[in-house]
């Protein structure tokens, strides 16, 4: 009789699913989600702008202080995302291009790419309207308006 016991459970084990592959493709997805793709800075409701070969969409956009706008370009050509007034981006952080881009690197307050880039994000801090262009195609521009 034990013998009829043990193949009764084995039956009930594989008709429940505990005896499938846990690696099986027909496997549910996690019930948690993955890891965020988003840069550290940037926050899952980042307002995010798309580069395209004849400008940025939207050309304008509004957000709240402390949000984080991310810039991601489609285009063949170069992007680099720079605070007005071009050559200097001193719009925003009252610094010119010289004084807060060093070898290509962002100084933490400065609304500047520093250089070309497929991607580029900020988190504005200061209210007001931020007017930037493409440094690399300065006739693209946009605008930031911080509430």
């Amino acid at each position: 009789m034990k013998l009829g016991t043990a193949v009764l459970f084995a039956l009930v084990l594989v008709a429940s699913g505990c005896a499938s592959n846990p690696s099986s493709p027909s496997d549910p997805a996690p019930s948690e989600p993955g890891p965020e793709t988003l840069p550290s800075n940037t926050s899952e409701n980042a307002t995010v702008i798309t580069y395209t070969g004849s400008g940025f969409q939207p050309e304008t956009v509004t957000v709240k202080q402390g949000d984080t706008v991310v810039w991601e370009s489609e285009a063949s050509r170069s992007m680099w995302v720079g605070s007005d007034q071009h050559p200097v981006h001193s719009e925003y952080a009252g610094t010119s291009l010289n004084e807060h881009c060093s070898n290509g690197d962002q100084a933490s307050s400065a609304f500047d790419q520093c250089s070309s880039g497929d991607r580029f994000s900020f988190t504005f801090e200061k209210e007001g309207e931020w007017r930037y262009h493409n440094h690399d195609y300065s006739s693209h521009t946009g605008t930031v308006i911080v509430e």
